[in-house]
């Protein structure tokens, strides 16, 4: 797709087939598209910092579903939080033996924490 988007200029624009909707993640704006006629219908102006898909059409989905940001269904910092305490507390009723291996599983959880946010 060579379209950027008319609110901030983002170039990567983020499409969800199943919805018919094209959106970017930059600023919020989103449109509906009908497969057969090409008309857009506007979901959101855009404008908003860290904008994300509107819910689909009819329902109570969440916008969770739109945002590739989650681990296990987490949002990638508590996914963090809630690593770390388990090594904290793996550390501390020493199931982790000592604290070098403490630290490379926590270097792994924060590269892996990095990588998705």
């Amino acid at each position: 797709m060579d379209v950027a988007c008319p609110q901030c200029g983002n170039p990567n624009l983020d499409v969800d087939a199943q919805n018919s909707v094209v959106y970017c993640k930059k600023c919020g704006f989103a449109v509906r598209v009908d497969p057969q006629t090409g008309e857009t219908t506007p979901l959101s102006p855009g404008g908003q910092a860290g904008g994300e898909a509107p819910p689909a059409q009819g329902g109570s989905e969440s916008t969770a579903a739109y945002s590739d940001h989650s681990i296990l269904e987490m949002d990638a910092f508590m996914f963090w939080m809630v690593g770390t305490a388990a090594l904290l507390f793996l550390t501390l009723f020493t199931v982790i033996p000592d604290l070098t291996w403490f630290v490379v599983l926590e270097v792994m959880l924060t590269v892996f924490w990095w990588m998705k946010r």
